[in-house]
């Protein structure tokens, strides 16, 4: 560990202060991802939340100010943020990378089987790690965000939420109209194929195909990483065999997102078969406006049907990490470290 006593303290955003001390406050997922690496490290931290009038803020000592060496003139501060050593650190792909570099004995945050000093020696595996987890966080969004957010953002007061509503945060010219008018049938398939293959990591490995071949002679006629023979225990994350890291915590993020927002929607995008989503979008969303028709209408025929197979137990066993840390916040318990009044 980093030989700094400095207390780590995780900026994240309270939605609601119309009703303060409404749990659980911990909404969006990019919090989350961070929350997740502290304690995936154990590192101690303590949460402050704050608004997002106060994360837009500008003047001296704002976080506009403090960041503004590296947002440039149109960049605006983001959650989550740390504060560490008197530093602001924003964005959660840097602060991984600087609880590795400052907590190096601690596991590595893209490379959980191993410490964050071991990661760095092996450059090749690092980087290719590293890069997956961007591309992942940058695409695990696409239909969630355009699913959940009218719901999300109900949840914020006012105030907050006509902030969070506006064009200018969402980064599109009519945004929530557009939002509204996508058919739901077509964001809930899109985004149910995409978990399909982001999970498929978990999957079984199919069989070597090489003629005249048992099985056990595999690992002598060609090179594969040690767990995807059939003889290994199965997968258990995305980020190693049995380790949970940042590629974890990014789509756990994004499935907390939905699970606090709107219960029947997160069974609709989570859940293995596609029953739950078939009945919200006929029953739950908007009167069955874009319940399904025609031929998608039959069992096998929408591309939603999917199996998502895995992810339930997966979710189940990232609800259950560092002693059910996550479950615990969703039953409303605080936390060491946790705000006590909101």
């Amino acid at each position: 560990m980093s030989s700094s006593n400095s207390p780590i303290v995780l900026y994240d955003v309270l939605p609601n202060t119309d009703s303060p001390s409404e749990r659980p406050y911990a909404l969006l997922p990019n919090p989350w991802i961070t929350r997740l690496v502290l304690k995936q490290k154990n590192i101690p931290f303590t949460v402050k939340p704050i608004t997002v009038t106060e994360l837009r803020a500008s003047g001296p000592g704002s976080f506009r100010d403090r960041l503004a060496s590296s947002l440039g003139a149109q960049g605006r501060p983001l959650i989550p943020m740390i504060e560490h050593n008197g530093k602001l650190i924003g964005d959660n792909q840097t602060i991984a990378d600087y609880l590795d570099k400052q907590f190096p004995d601690s596991p590595s945050a893209f490379l959980p089987e191993i410490t964050s000093r071991d990661a760095a020696q092996n450059q090749l595996a690092s980087s290719l790690a590293w890069h997956c987890a961007r591309q992942l966080r940058n695409t695990i969004g696409s239909g969630h965000a355009e699913l959940i957010y009218e719901q999300a953002t109900a949840m914020f007061d006012p105030v907050q939420r006509e902030w969070m509503r506006s064009d200018e945060k969402i980064g599109l010219p009519g945004a929530m109209d557009t939002f509204r008018s996508m058919n739901r049938a077509d964001l809930l398939a899109s985004t149910r194929g995409h978990l399909a293959g982001v999970f498929s990591i978990l999957s079984p490995i199919p069989a070597a195909r090489i003629e005249g071949l048992e099985q056990d002679e595999v690992p002598n006629v060609i090179q594969r990483p040690a767990d995807t023979y059939p003889d290994q225990s199965p997968r258990l994350f995305l980020s190693s065999p049995t380790k949970p890291g940042f590629a974890d915590f990014t789509v756990f993020g994004w499935f907390l997102f939905t699970y606090i927002a709107d219960r029947r929607l997160n069974e609709a995008i989570w859940t293995q078969s596609s029953g739950a989503a078939r009945e919200w979008l006929e029953k739950e969303y908007n009167s069955g406006q874009d319940a399904l028709k025609g031929d998608h209408r039959k069992p096998g025929y929408w591309p939603g049907d999917i199996p998502l197979r895995g992810v339930p137990e997966w979710a189940d066993r990232m609800l259950s990490l560092y002693d059910n840390y996550t479950r615990r916040i969703l039953d409303g318990e605080v936390l060491e470290g946790e705000p006590k009044v909101l």
